[in-house]
């Protein structure tokens, strides 16, 4: 079988270690638009502990450059600390694509033009050369181009927002905004490991923190006109220091109607693999790429797609309702949430799971005070959520 990977990002070169690791494939090939693997990068860099702890084939830790021990969650002038002890990594995004493609021979400067089909097969055109392949795998990104060659588009995400949170793009997602900023004054040793999320009105996700180092930190946001907003915020808590880099990217939201079509694949943020509540998408096309190759190599491709939604449709699916909801929040209910969160921290240190985030939501189910705190704020809506 000849399999053609478009795209040299995490789930891309993760599938490609797996096809090889197996022996599955008499020729693997994986084109890349760009010039290098892991440029431009476009990802806040903070994976959970699982990235590392739970993949069928054991990851190079090699771009890690701090451990994350917790959280201090901000409403305005209130807080409350989350207490995880390696709970999450920073990594050098560059350098971890960088070692998922170790051993690969990836094909940078060659973009997807159109994909043919051609007697059981099909020929990927691209700017460089025509290519054979038994097998299509689209794992480049939110703007996928693979995806035009499979007839869904992502669904789009239902629910109405207030007009200071509409920054969804119907066509691909939301977007991202991120600064590095070296500080003037390092950080303190107790602010080293800990990430920093603000909870604003208006503002579809929040305000991260997350520090590199003791000089540099990563300041990001998700909002319509975001880096005005990153400005203001500079501005508001009188953040001293030189920003060195920035980047944007594209968050896609929603379920895929199919993934999978006559040999075309999709898999990763291609695929719409992504947590509605952080935006984050590596662990789950990293798991989607080890459900791909196990289809593969049992000859049943097309189970692929039930296979995945099976393993976390439904996380998908109740984050997107759980967005919903969030996002029509005002100020005072925002506040209230945010003091029954407050209230219930240690509950949370116990439950809370950084990549499956309905874990607290079904524990609470548990605990009536809970639920009945939460539903005075959220009403009717909190069925949405749990149902």
């Amino acid at each position: 079988m000849q399999i053609v990977i478009v795209g040299a990002g995490p789930a891309g070169c993760y599938t490609a270690q797996l096809l090889k690791h197996y022996g599955v494939g008499s020729s693997i090939r994986i084109i890349e638009e760009h010039n290098e693997v892991g440029r431009p990068m476009s990802c806040a860099g903070i994976v959970g502990r699982q990235v590392f702890n739970n993949t069928l084939l054991p990851l190079s830790k090699a771009s890690i450059i701090n451990q994350i021990d917790g959280a201090l969650i901000i409403h305005g002038d209130n807080n409350f600390l989350i207490k995880r002890p390696g709970v999450a990594y920073v990594i050098d995004r560059e350098r971890f694509d960088q070692e998922l493609s170790r051993g690969l021979k990836v094909e940078c400067g060659k973009k997807l033009v159109e994909i043919k089909r051609e007697g059981s097969g099909y020929v990927v055109n691209t700017n460089v050369e025509d290519i054979y392949a038994d097998l299509v795998i689209g794992a480049d990104g939110p703007k996928s181009e693979v995806r035009k060659f499979i007839d869904f588009d992502l669904e789009e995400f239902k629910g109405k927002r207030r007009e200071g949170a509409r920054i969804y793009n119907k066509k691909y997602g939301y977007v991202g905004m991120q600064y590095r900023i070296k500080l003037d004054k390092a950080i303190s040793d107790s602010d080293l490991n800990i990430t920093k999320v603000h909870m604003c009105e208006g503002i579809p996700f929040f305000i991260w923190i997350i520090p590199e180092n003791k000089e540099i930190i990563r300041l990001g946001i998700i909002a319509q006109n975001g880096w005005q907003q990153l400005d203001n915020f500079i501005k508001k808590y009188n953040i001293k220091g030189e920003i060195v880099d920035k980047l944007a990217g594209i968050i896609p939201l929603g379920l895929a109607s199919n993934t999978y079509y006559k040999n075309i694949v999709l898999v990763g943020d291609a695929a719409g693999q992504i947590k509605p509540l952080t935006g984050g998408g590596i662990y789950y096309g990293l798991k989607a790429a080890e459900i791909l190759v196990d289809c593969i190599r049992e000859g049943k491709i097309a189970e692929y797609d039930r296979r995945w939604k099976r393993k976390f449709g439904r996380e998908i699916n109740f984050g997107l309702k759980a967005r919903q909801v969030y996002e029509k929040l005002n100020h005072d209910e925002l506040g209230k949430i945010f003091l029954v969160f407050k209230k219930n921290t240690k509950f949370i240190e116990k439950i809370a799971n950084f990549e499956n985030h309905s874990v607290v939501f079904k524990e609470a189910l548990k605990s009536p005070k809970i639920l009945i705190d939460a539903g005075k704020i959220l009403g009717r809506n909190i069925g949405k959520i749990l149902f």
